[in-house]
């Protein structure tokens, strides 16, 4: 390609120029920023440059082909940031605090996504980080905030869906093959899930019969209700009522439906995660969940919940 022509290019990788809706675009911070203050949420500027071994420290496999780096003037790795509740982890460890802290945030992540997938590598998102709050509550909380936000927004015909790491993590343990069990509900494979329980001759037929309903359990909290009467393995059934406990203290639940074949798209999530969906749209607009774990990362042994709200998404939805 003749360089004259590359004045007139934008990297595919890059999501372009913003024009037509920049003032939308500027009305929907504006209202997110106001709820992120009323409900007492301190906004935050995160560095854009992190250092890979940042991200490598809390997740066992990172692929560094996931992130723009470069080698830095020491001599170490650094990348674009990659995202934003790892670095909130970091700041609250360095600055030794030991109270709640409630973080919100706005500003770019930058993810280099395989072309074929149709993501934009550059993706802009707003957020909130509930550090050090107790599990329930802090979920229940977080829940009433993004139904506010959607409210305000007057965004319709959404589905709040809400699914459980730790009932995901449960199922792995008994059968024994997370990578598999990913694999197939990640795909809602129903066919391949009966081939892969013929080969477990081991798993009791409970278990059996839960796998092999679970591609097919996305539904309102009848038919949660339904799965809890028939479990018998008691990790699962205290998952389970955990979650329906969580629904009861919700203040809107008419949006709400569990998905319980949801996996976990960040390695750091311990229970409750959820995803808000609009008609037509294959990607979420929101996620987010609990990470009781990350912390202690920072030898700081807290819980946290948090979520991202896609503002490209959301500005298309509009």
């Amino acid at each position: 390609m003749d360089i004259e022509e590359f004045k007139y290019l934008i990297p595919e990788e890059s999501s372009g120029v913003i024009t037509e809706n920049v003032a939308k675009l500027r009305e929907i911070e504006a209202k997110l920023r106001e709820i992120f203050n009323k409900h007492k949420i301190e906004e935050v500027l995160i560095p854009l440059f992190e250092y890979v071994d940042l991200y490598k420290s809390v997740y066992r496999n990172f692929d560094e082909e996931k992130v723009f780096k470069y080698i830095g003037k020491d001599g170490k790795v650094i990348a674009l940031r990659w995202d934003f509740t790892i670095p909130i982890a970091r700041h609250y460890f360095s600055h030794n605090i030991q109270e709640e802290a409630r973080y919100s945030y706005f500003g770019k992540v930058y993810r280099n996504e395989q072309t074929y997938k149709g993501r934009n590598s550059e993706c802009y998102q707003a957020g909130i980080e509930l550090v050090n709050n107790s599990s329930i509550s802090g979920n229940v909380e977080c829940i009433n905030i993004l139904e506010e936000v959607m409210h305000k927004l007057k965004l319709d015909n959404l589905k709040l869906e809400l699914g459980s790491a730790k009932f995901f993590n449960r199922l792995c343990e008994l059968v024994g093959d997370k990578e598999k069990l990913t694999e197939i509900l990640s795909k809602k494979n129903i066919s391949e899930m009966e081939k892969y329980i013929n080969t477990k001759e081991t798993l009791n037929a409970n278990l059996k019969e839960l796998l092999l309903k679970l591609p097919r359990l996305c539904g309102n909290v009848n038919m949660l209700d339904d799965i809890i009467k028939t479990v018998e393995d008691e990790k699962i059934l205290q998952i389970l009522k955990e979650l329906r406990m969580t629904y009861d203290k919700i203040d809107s639940k008419e949006d709400i439906i569990f998905d319980l074949s949801m996996c976990p798209t960040m390695e750091y999530y311990t229970c409750l995660m959820f995803k808000v969906y609009i008609p037509d749209s294959p990607e979420p607009i929101v996620s987010g969940g609990r990470y009781d774990t990350l912390y202690k990362t920072f030898k700081k042994d807290v819980p946290a919940i948090g979520m991202a709200f896609y503002l490209d998404n959301i500005l298309r939805a509009i």
